[in-house]
């Protein structure tokens, strides 16, 4: 049985997902797809529409590791300052998820590509946001505070793209948390 018989539409999804995070949104093609599983073109169509629908499924794989998968872990956590803390450990040790998250609202023009990236951040901001509002701080605090903690997410993302990020040891998270007037450590 030829390989392309035991492809699913999660491994079509998986490497979309790749072509994806390298090129952007117009590396999913379905020629390079199928070139990078070893598939025919003629394969892709048995389990898609077409391209778009090659898209969307790479994206949905996507929030669903990088956000569905991660959310309500961080929900969970009772105490917001821990939940900070977590949150900005798991950041920044995910750097492909980083690089990805800045490459898709930096090309988010397509439009399949765009209300997800608008979803995906407005929940990872909502997150953020609450853990600042139930440490005390007023609304519009909260929100900047997410917003801007969020964007040196990103930011940190860019700055790996050219080798300038400061490092991604404990130093640079606590000073990153500290920055916001977050503990790095909990207190004994």
């Amino acid at each position: 049985m030829p390989r392309t018989a035991r492809l699913t539409r999660e491994d079509w999804a998986e490497a979309a997902l790749a072509m994806l995070a390298e090129g952007g949104p117009a590396a999913v093609a379905v020629e390079p797809v199928a070139a990078r599983l070893g598939a025919s073109k003629s394969s892709f169509y048995w389990l898609f529409a077409d391209r778009r629908a090659l898209l969307e499924a790479a994206l949905e794989r996507w929030e669903r590791r990088q956000t569905d998968a991660v959310l309500p872990g961080l929900a969970a956590i009772a105490d917001p300052a821990e939940r900070l803390r977590v949150l900005v450990r798991q950041a920044y040790a995910a750097v492909e998820g980083a690089d990805l998250a800045l490459r898709l609202l930096t090309e988010s023009g397509d439009p399949v590509v765009r209300p997800v990236a608008e979803r995906v951040t407005r929940r990872r901001l909502a997150i953020i946001e609450a853990a600042f509002a139930e440490l005390g701080r007023p609304a519009d605090r909260a929100r900047y505070d997410a917003s801007a903690m969020y964007a040196a997410y990103l930011g940190t993302a860019a700055l790996r793209r050219v080798d300038a990020a400061p490092g991604e040891g404990e130093d640079f998270i606590a000073a990153l948390l500290s920055a916001f007037g977050v503990e790095p450590r909990a207190r004994p």
